[in-house]
């Protein structure tokens, strides 16, 4: 089966500055397709060029990229509230700021071709107990 079509297929993305937290924020991904992948390389290549016109237009191509493929997260509270945010994929700039978008999150997507194999399992024990 290919990897974009298995449901089962998810990565699990911490920040750097996450990672030694015991519930760290967790962004979940699904595996991209060749043409998802073709996006997100153009864009860091763009990025990374410097053939973004304008500090607005970088930051769209930063957060439309790393929105790519973007399923749910894990363990996100309102700093004020103490609330648990809810998932909107969209909304992912409201949660990172440039610096953690274009340089952790997005070199972590790119570094993320497919799951592990024990990201496999992790996501297959998770799917098999949940309710329902």
């Amino acid at each position: 089966m290919p990897i974009y079509t298995d449901p089962n297929a998810r990565i699990d993305i911490v920040l750097d500055s996450d990672k030694d937290k015991e519930n760290p924020p967790t962004f979940v991904y699904r595996a991209l397709n060749g043409r998802e992948w073709r996006k997100v390389a153009e864009a860091f290549d763009t990025l990374q060029s410097g053939k973004v016109d304008g500090m607005a237009a970088q930051l769209d191509a930063i957060y439309t990229t790393v929105a790519i493929g973007l399923m749910d997260w894990r363990n996100m509270f309102d700093p004020e509230t103490g609330e648990p945010i809810p998932f909107n994929k969209n909304d992912v700039d409201l949660l990172l700021n440039p610096i953690e978008a274009s340089t952790d999150l997005m070199g972590k997507i790119l570094g993320a071709v497919t799951p592990t194999h024990d990201d496999k399992k992790k996501s297959e024990l998770q799917v098999a107990s949940e309710p329902g």
